[in-house]
């Protein structure tokens, strides 16, 4: 899906200070401050961001393998490359693990008190999820178009205005912490 694109060093480092997105800032923390985190902030928080921005699957389970105390092969492949990275397709699994931060604010506390708004995708206040999330399915629109749930969100957000809006914002943000 387009994933090319390296981690950048506050992920790596696992540098949560540098991080505004309060979800990311605190998955990143716990994970820095004890070597785990629950499955879902896993696929919800930190897969689905990278997902998102696109960076290499190889990098990322690399990653996961270093930070987390259990950074087992059997864990990280199926976790990052499966589920997280739709990088190892199989008939198991059947879209790629890709959500805004409405769908974050919907299922977690994390958005409570956070500076960007998850219903945003546009503005000093647009979630980078939610425009994250936008980005990733234009660049992938081709691949997606035959999955139902993704090619329905990918209608919904195609008003070309919009889009070239958000492609030049998430564009510029890049791989800075958010």
């Amino acid at each position: 899906l387009h994933a090319t694109e390296p981690l950048p060093h506050w992920f790596a480092e696992l540098d949560a200070d540098a991080v505004e997105a309060r979800c990311l800032a605190d998955v990143l923390a716990t994970v820095r401050d004890t070597g785990f985190t629950h499955h879902g902030p896993r696929l919800l928080v930190l897969g689905n961001y990278a997902l998102q921005r696109g960076w290499r699957p190889a990098e990322l389970v690399d990653w996961f393998r270093r930070s987390f105390v259990d950074g087992a092969d059997w864990v990280m492949n199926a976790t990052v490359l499966g589920m997280s990275h739709y990088a190892q397709p199989s008939p198991v699994e059947t879209r790629p693990y890709a959500v805004d931060g409405t769908y974050i604010d919907e299922i977690s506390d994390y958005c409570a008190g956070c500076r960007y708004a998850p219903e945003r995708a546009l503005g000093e206040l647009a979630c980078p999820y939610t425009g994250g999330f936008e980005m990733f399915l234009h660049r992938n629109r081709g691949r997606l178009v035959d999955d139902s749930r993704l090619a329905a969100e990918l209608l919904r957000r195609d008003e070309p205005e919009h889009r070239d809006a958000v492609l030049a914002q998430e564009e510029k943000r890049g791989g800075t912490a958010p």
